[in-house]
């Protein structure tokens, strides 16, 4: 993002989820303006949970940052019961105008803040570019958060995209992450069960596919 676009949306260090609702309240239902809205669910995502498919009728999924809301709109067509936040409220009614015929359940919450009474709840929980959304003093919390919300046996499923460099509030948004990222999860009492990495990214060295798991 150029200096002229993050000084017009205000983002701030010590304010880091201001911006979205800004973003999102000059967005209309073709997502203009928004840089990362796909209008349908992201690439990678679709691919893998179309060669994974599995009976998901009865399991509960949650998707983070859900913005456009097509990422849950997958999910619920896989069978999922499906819970999708994020930050905007702007964003969440237009998710709800956009698919005023689905049964997910579009709420407003903020991950920053944690949401305890979601704590072990989902037995399946996507995470795209959310963490590197926000600037990187955040970055623990935002994990420990995202690993909460995950069942006993459930699973995270993360796409980011990763750099080498330092992570620094200087060099965003976006902030891509670090290769750490994995131990981090890990920490949280999660066990990576499978990887992918591809050298096709958008904005980063490196486009990543983990999925984690929470032992029983």
């Amino acid at each position: 993002m150029d200096e002229k676009t993050k000084n017009r949306l205000g983002v701030e260090e010590n304010k880091p989820t201001d911006w979205f609702e800004k973003l999102y309240s000059e967005a209309n239902e073709d997502g203009e303006g928004i840089p990362w809205a796909n209008m349908a669910p992201h690439p990678v995502f679709k691919s893998w949970i179309r060669k994974n498919p599995n009976t998901h009728k009865g399991k509960t999924a949650l998707v983070i940052g859900c913005g456009m809301g097509d990422d849950a709109i997958e999910l619920e067509s896989q069978g999922f019961k499906v819970t999708a936040f994020d930050v905007s409220n702007s964003a969440i009614e237009l998710c709800k105008t956009r698919f005023p015929n689905s049964k997910v359940e579009f709420i407003q919450s903020d991950l920053l803040k944690g949401i305890p009474d979601w704590n072990r709840k989902f037995d399946f929980v996507l995470e795209i570019y959310t963490i590197q959304a926000l600037p990187p003093k955040y970055e623990k919390t935002l994990i420990k958060h995202i690993s909460d919300f995950v069942a006993d046996k459930g699973k995270l499923l993360v796409i980011t995209e990763t750099q080498q460099d330092k992570r620094a509030f200087e060099n965003g948004p976006p902030w891509l992450l670090n290769q750490e990222y994995i131990k981090s999860f890990e920490s949280c009492g999660l066990k990576q069960i499978f990887h992918l990495s591809s050298t096709e990214a958008e904005m980063g060295e490196a486009t990543h596919l983990t999925l984690f798991q929470r032992q029983a």
